[in-house]
């Protein structure tokens, strides 16, 4: 008798889709259309991810911009005021409300996520991941909401701040098996409070919180075509509770080509400094290049991590944005070896990847991230739950747009291609 996975094996050919039937069908495989730009699937106020521009229908590359509301983000970032640290949570208010906000709606912003009280937290889940510890979490919100169901703009608002109020603490929880009811520093930023319960004590430098903070800005949204927020804007069009939505989010998230990416990143160059060292020579790191792309090193997918991007491609405006404050952390944490490293890579990667593919590349936010992570002092499994910590004030705020604008139910369509089975 077989098993299951036998069976499932030898019918494996069944469910292979020969690629070139995506063209002739003229089905927009990934929602691509063939010249890469992304098939457009819907209208937002919120954000813009610009990396080209279509003039008279031929695509010309450009430097990269990160638009909030408005407002790009290099500009976000560089205003941020240099005694304080608040940028997360004015970026949170703009993505959400909708304008910047005024320092007595900012005080009463911040006062409410840091001073969340959260309620009871089971740790003994049976999942090794704490994204899926996350979404479990998020799920309990709505058992404990006797509103969970409304339809109310107002009040999905509300339960949305209350989700980017509590999966920080159900984060550090999970991730320290010791339950964070509230935040350690309720009179200090999102950023701060961050560093603390990752380190498990507040012995950190005003540049470090900087730099975090920075970091949940710059992950905070990229429009509604990304992933994990295109997933919640196809739940959000079912008109279900605003706990789905997020959870199903963070489920996108996880993945190794979304959200995961940093730790590819990381552990990529793990082994690229376990093959050659810390070195900057050309060479030596073009041989490596070559054989990621050949499949003959590290995981074997052919993919450079951190390399490359659906929308940037001369530029990745969050990754300039880090890389500009990583060099000064490495040289301040005694890694500049290491950190050249990683920046003569980058450089012989985008080489590389133009003499195989004939493509223009960039860095993407997810080559730097995860190093300045660690700079930070922050284990790789946490990597991932930080980015979505960020990106949960987009999901809300995107979610909260659908409700009001697009209601209309996202139900595409797919060709069939199988056979047609003879039935007598």
């Amino acid at each position: 008798m077989h098993t299951l996975k036998e069976i499932y094996q030898d019918n494996e050919e069944r469910n292979f889709i020969d690629p070139s039937l995506y063209s002739r069908y003229r089905v927009k495989a990934g929602l691509r259309n063939d010249n890469g730009t992304g098939v457009k699937v819907g209208l937002t106020k919120i954000c813009d991810v610009i990396g080209y521009k279509i003039i008279h229908e031929k695509k010309y590359n450009i430097d990269g911009q990160l638009i909030y509301r408005g407002y790009p983000i290099n500009y976000l970032v560089n205003k941020q005021p240099s005694d304080k640290i608040c940028g997360f949570e004015e970026t949170a208010y703009l993505l959400i409300f909708g304008t910047l906000p005024n320092a007595d709606q900012l005080k009463a912003f911040k006062d409410y996520l840091l001073n969340f009280k959260m309620g009871p937290v089971d740790l003994q889940y049976e999942t090794p991941n704490i994204l899926n510890a996350l979404q479990i979490e998020v799920l309990k919100l709505y058992a404990k909401d006797p509103s969970a169901d409304t339809d109310d703009l107002e009040e999905r608002m509300m339960k949305g701040l209350k989700i980017l109020a509590s999966i920080p603490l159900f984060t550090f929880s999970y991730a320290r098996n010791k339950v964070f009811k509230s935040y350690p520093y309720p009179d200090r930023s999102l950023a701060e409070n961050i560093l603390c319960m990752a380190r498990g004590n507040d012995q950190y430098t005003f540049e470090e919180a900087k730099i975090m903070d920075t970091l949940l800005m710059v992950h905070a949204d990229h429009g509604g075509g990304n992933n994990s927020t295109f997933a919640n804007a196809v739940i959000s069009s079912t008109g279900t509770d605003i706990y789905s939505c997020i959870s199903a989010a963070i489920g996108s998230l996880k993945g190794p080509k979304h959200g995961g990416a940093n730790c590819k990143v990381t552990n990529m160059f793990k082994a690229i400094f376990h093959e050659v060292g810390f070195t900057t020579d050309q060479t030596t790191l073009k041989k490596i290049a070559n054989r990621i792309l050949d499949k003959d090193f590290f995981d074997h997918s052919g993919l450079i991590y951190g390399i490359g991007h659906a929308i940037y491609t001369k530029s990745d405006p969050r990754a300039l944005l880090i890389h500009g404050q990583c060099e000064a952390l490495a040289k301040s944490k005694g890694q500049e070896e290491i950190y050249n490293c990683i920046h003569a890579f980058e450089k012989v990667a985008i080489e590389v990847m133009k003499e195989r593919k004939g493509i223009d590349v960039c860095a993407n936010v997810d080559y730097y991230s995860g190093y300045v992570y660690s700079l930070l002092g922050i284990e790789s499994d946490l990597f991932t739950p930080l980015f979505a910590i960020s990106r949960t004030a987009g999901w809300v705020s995107h979610h909260l747009e659908n409700r009001q604008s697009n209601r209309k139910l996202i139900r595409p369509a797919n060709v069939y291609v199988g056979e047609m089975e003879e039935i007598k």
